[in-house]
């Protein structure tokens, strides 16, 4: 079991995304916006963080360069998602579009907690060699 740290400010995705990853096993903290995010990192060091882009008061990217400056927290791999693109933050592993379907989210958690940790250059998701920060579709 992986402890997931989620992070979203839309609660109904939130509590989606909770039952998901709770059903596959994993134990969730969630947060609302990226500062609460930044403190519960800090607190719990969670495997993997899973978080939207454009949030209040820190939004996903912020989130992202925060998380990448903190030596403790530099390693921990990132699945972002939302629906204006990827804007190739630190950190993210995967980037998945918001309206994706469920078994892809799943999938791309399953792959970043397995392969999340290794060094960018060395590997890439499943079916797509090109971009390290794209789940294939």
């Amino acid at each position: 079991m992986s402890t997931i740290l989620l992070v979203d400010d839309e609660t109904d995705l939130l509590d989606l995304y909770s039952e998901v990853l709770e059903l596959m096993g994993h134990a969730i903290l969630r947060a609302y916006d990226g500062e609460q995010a930044l403190r519960l990192a800090r607190q719990w060091h969670p495997d993997l963080v899973v978080t939207d882009w454009m949030m209040p008061r820190m939004d996903g990217v912020e989130l992202c360069r925060a998380l990448s400056r903190a030596e403790e927290l530099r390693d921990i791999p990132v699945v972002m998602h939302s629906g204006s693109g990827n804007p190739h933050a630190p950190g993210v592993r995967v980037f998945l579009p918001k309206d994706c379907d469920l078994s892809r989210f799943e999938d791309a958690v399953a792959w970043t907690l397995t392969m999340g940790r290794c060094p960018l250059r060395s590997r890439a998701p499943p079916g797509d060699s090109s971009t390290p920060a794209a789940l294939p579709a």
